[in-house]
């Protein structure tokens, strides 16, 4: 399958990032061009059983089943004092373009969304144009209210902890002269009339 083709037939991924899921649902978004290739930060993203070693807040990263393009994951984070949340990630993989994965524990969350998506530079193929987007809202208001604190700081930390793991493996990145472009939105359904 070409890559155009993959890429529109994973549009799909992202439709559930941009549903109304009402009041507290998260949405935080980034994109940035970094000095590592679509292989290079697939190969950190999809590595699912290594979070633990980098994530911060990741206490737990067990892959129970793999398939050639698919797997599931037990992980366990905890914010301390707050909280430990233990569930599993459903991950689907498009090589070198796509990882994308979902909480289908309905007990903790009433959606989880995650979003990782590669695309070559235009201008420079050794760089990379990194899509990320998390969208969730906990069952628990508690839950809600906590990570609506510690929101900005959490994704952060991840998204800079891929880029550090990518550094460990792949040594420096090639620096490129271009801003992150952060979005992040709290969408919150609206009452009355």
């Amino acid at each position: 399958m070409n890559l155009h083709r993959q890429l529109f037939r994973s549009q799909r991924y992202f439709s559930p990032l941009f549903r109304n899921y009402g009041t507290d649902s998260q949405v935080w978004s980034e994109k940035r061009i970094v000095g590592y290739s679509c292989d290079q930060l697939f190969n950190v993203v999809s590595k699912v059983e290594n979070y633990q070693e980098f994530i911060p807040y990741c206490k737990k990263s067990v892959v129970t089943l793999r398939r050639d393009s698919s797997l599931s994951a037990n992980l366990v984070i905890r914010f301390q004092p707050f909280f430990n949340i233990s569930y599993t990630s459903h991950v689907t993989c498009v090589k070198p373009y796509l990882v994308t994965a979902v909480c289908k524990d309905m007990k903790l969350f009433e959606h989880l969304h995650t979003v990782w998506k590669f695309t070559p530079d235009l201008d420079n193929p050794k760089n990379t144009q990194v899509d990320f987007a998390v969208s969730f809202k906990f069952q628990n208001s508690y839950h809600s209210y906590i990570a609506a604190l510690f929101i900005d700081d959490i994704v952060k930390k991840n998204m800079n902890a891929f880029l550090t793991r990518a550094e460990v493996l792949y040594g420096r990145e090639k620096k490129v002269k271009m801003k992150s472009e952060i979005i992040k939105q709290n969408k919150r359904s609206k009452t009355g009339a």
